[in-house]
Formats: C-alpha cells, sequence, structure tokens
C-alpha cells in the first residue's frame, strides 16, 4: 500500500497548512510516523484555475483518470470552504463510491482551523497569553468557525504583532509556511481545533484519522510477516 497522499485544495496557502496538519493527525491520533518516504509530502495537485471552480475541475479528471489508470496514493484530500455548497456537492456526487477521497470543508477558510489552535497562534504572533483586548480574537467567546472573516483577524494579529515586518492581509504564504513548520508540523494542538471547529474540522480529521489507521495496520501487519 502506497504512503503518498494528494492534497487538492484552492490556492498555495491549503498547501502548505494542509501537509503539516496531516503529519500531526497521522502522529497524533493513528500512532503513525507519516511521512514514511520523502515524497509522501509533495503529492500536491495545484489547480490551474484559482478557487473552487479549479478545485471542481481538478476533482473531475482525477475521478476521470482512477477508473482507467493507477495512481500510486493511499488517498486524496480536497480541500474548500463554506461558500462552495452548489460545489461541495457536486465534488460528492463525483467521489461516491471513490473510498479513497476525504473531502474538508474549512466552514469559513482554512484560516479558521489555525485560528481555532489559538495556543500556536498567540505564540507565533508573540502575544501570548491574550491580545489586546480591542481584538476581536480577545473576545470573551470567540470561536473559530464562527468567525465571519479568518483572514482579517489573522491580519489584525499579525498588525498587533511586534515580530513581523509584513501583515498577513488577504493571505501570505510565507507567513502560513512559517507557521505550519514551526508550529504545527511538531506541535498542533489538534483538540483545540476540534472543538473551536466542530462542523468542518471534526469530520475532516475522523476521516484521515481512518486512512493512516489502516495505512498503520498494514506496515504492522506487512512487519510480522517479514519478521515471521
Amino acid at each position: 500500500m502506497s504512503t503518498k497522499v494528494g492534497i487538492i485544495a484552492e490556492g498555495p496557502i491549503d498547501y502548505h497548512l494542509i501537509p503539516a496538519l496531516l503529519e500531526r493527525i497521522a502522529r497524533d491520533r493513528a500512532g503513525y510516523d507519516w511521512p514514511v518516504r520523502p515524497d509522501d509530502l509533495t503529492q500536491l495537485f495545484p489547480v490551474r484555475k484559482r478557487g473552487h471552480g479549479g478545485v471542481l475541475d481538478m476533482v473531475r479528471k482525477m475521478v476521470e483518470a482512477l477508473s482507467h489508470e493507477v495512481y500510486d496514493h493511499a488517498f486524496y484530500v480536497i480541500l474548500l470552504d463554506r461558500k462552495t455548497r452548489a460545489v461541495q456537492e457536486e465534488v460528492r456526487q463525483l467521489i461516491s463510491g471513490h473510498d479513497r477521497f476525504v473531502m474538508g470543508v474549512a466552514i469559513e477558510e482554512i484560516e479558521a482551523w489555525w485560528l481555532g489552535d489559538r495556543r500556536n497562534t498567540l505564540a507565533w504572533t508573540n502575544l501570548a497569553p491574550v491580545p489586546p483586548a480591542h481584538c476581536l480574537y480577545a473576545a470573551a467567546g470567540y470561536h473559530a468557525e464562527s468567525d465571519a472573516d479568518p483572514k482579517v483577524t489573522l491580519d489584525e494579529l499579525t498588525r498587533e504583532s511586534d515580530r513581523f515586518d509584513r501583515f498577513y492581509g488577504e493571505g501570505n504564504v510565507d507567513m502560513a509556511e512559517e507557521f505550519a513548520e514551526e508550529y504545527w508540523k511538531n506541535h498542533a494542538r489538534l483538540d483545540d481545533i476540534r472543538s473551536q471547529c466542530s462542523a468542518g474540522y471534526v469530520p475532516f480529521e475522523d476521516a484521515t484519522t481512518q486512512h493512516f489507521r489502516n495505512a498503520a495496520n498494514l506496515a504492522s501487519l506487512r512487519s510480522r510477516r517479514r519478521q515471521g
């Protein structure tokens, strides 16, 4: 069984954040040390058209290709946001019956999952233990999945921080890459994200966990056979 994971998402920020999150899910939830090989993390399927329309086109092509070609992947992750309900339904229909696809819906955007990991977000911005009182993120009862615009919230935090020479704006790939590598890859707080993003993140984590557990069980079986 292959240990490669394909990722189909809307933009470059997703491609930096999702692999780091998957690595943590594999280790913490499935007891599986993934990636197994260096190229397991490089199986990204960039879309030619930006946004959800490009994701839909890529999923169509992947489903069609899988009907007559062999792709060496354990499973494929598709990431969309809530504003794409019609696209979500079409994607669900396309992947129905194909057990190697996991569709994640970040209820607003992937940044909602990022903000759901409060301890790491505040450590990264150097605003721990609490951000300035006027920030939305400091509001009592702040709930990441209910945030109307997570990008704006992240941008506000980076503007309040004293450690950046730039701001998050509409999405900063370098910042996402830094957060993924320095915080999520080894320290993502999955339980915190689950509690803050129950509608979108929890089904995604549960599905990917099951795929990783299947891979871990198969690896263990093969190891026992070699030893026996």
